[in-house]
């Protein structure tokens, strides 16, 4: 007897969510009932190529189990709420919303309908990161993280930088140090959107612990990088070159490449078909977005 399939729909499929689409079309326990885009060229493509039917948002609520939303984040909040009052478990690409506000309500409806709902932080599915904090013998002292890249027109400019980029370091940060944030500081610049797309934060934490975080959407090299100082000495995670370079070590160890959004993807499911709560969750998520926010509040007052 055959398993019963997860009847799963995505919310926007373009340049990432086209991606996702792939990832959930080789799971066997999925089934895609069909897709959701505001773009007429984008659903005329993907139907055609996939053979997947683009239905209206309200229809496509009927007929699913779980919503993937991967539009826009400044999109996120209104699909998401959507998906929830219909019954639905959601899963949201990261930023988890906009503001704040918009995820404590998420989060406050899904615990009031029994809903799951997963973040899209992928780097917590990166080997280099589970192996960065396996090893780190105590809290850091210190940790610089940078992630840049080149500017994309189109492509994530509807938030800052903070939520588009740093945000992945908010979360990773966040859960090698425990703690309470005692005070955030910040920079950034506007330079291609008007949003600001070069920025710099200096998070303390009630222990002690400085982070900084550097990210820009504005540069010609690709950087995804963390350092940690600790007693012991220093950690160099390479998320790029899937590479950890150890205290004492010459040459960093080197991880097999792995298919992250495959395997976040996979989490997710197996959580709904459980009825456990996801593995990066709505707490993740909020607790990411009002850092990123009060982040982007010190930019401001800075600028």
């Amino acid at each position: 007897m055959q398993k019963q399939r997860i009847k799963v729909g995505i919310a926007g499929v373009g340049r990432f969510g086209s991606r996702h689409l792939d990832k959930w079309l080789d799971l066997n326990d999925a089934e895609i009932v069909g897709f959701y885009d505001i773009d007429p060229f984008v659903c005329e493509k993907i139907s055609r190529e996939k053979g997947i039917p683009h239905l209206s948002l309200d229809t496509l609520l009927k007929h699913i189990d779980v919503l993937d939303i991967v539009t826009p984040g400044s999109a996120h909040f209104a699909v998401a709420k959507s998906a929830l009052q219909a019954g639905k478990h959601i899963f949201v690409e990261k930023p988890f919303t906009e503001f704040e506000a918009q995820a404590a309500e998420l989060s406050a409806l899904a615990a009031e309908k029994g809903l799951l709902v997963g973040v899209g932080h992928i780097e917590h599915f990166n080997p280099v990161f589970r192996a960065l904090k396996k090893q780190l013998p105590a809290i850091p002292k210190k940790i610089f993280a940078y992630r840049q890249g080149p500017f994309l027109p189109g492509v994530g400019v509807d938030v800052s930088i903070v939520l588009e980029l740093m945000i992945h370091d908010i979360e990773l940060v966040t859960q090698l140090l425990p703690y309470p944030l005692r005070s955030i500081d910040a920079q950034g610049e506007i330079i291609y959107s008007d949003r600001a797309d070069r920025a710099t934060a200096t998070l303390e934490f009630d222990n002690g612990t400085v982070a900084t975080l550097y990210a820009s959407r504005a540069e010609e090299s690709r950087r995804r990088e963390m350092i940690c100082h600790t007693s012991s000495g220093t950690y160099t995670a390479n998320f790029m070159e899937r590479g950890l370079e150890l205290p004492g070590n010459t040459d960093p160890v080197i991880f097999e490449c792995n298919d992250a959004m495959a395997e976040e993807l996979r989490s997710f499911l197996n959580a709904v078909k459980r009825g456990n709560k996801p593995e990066i969750n709505e707490e993740h998520g909020l607790r990411s977005v009002s850092i990123a926010n009060r982040i982007e509040e010190a930019v401001l007052r800075n600028s």
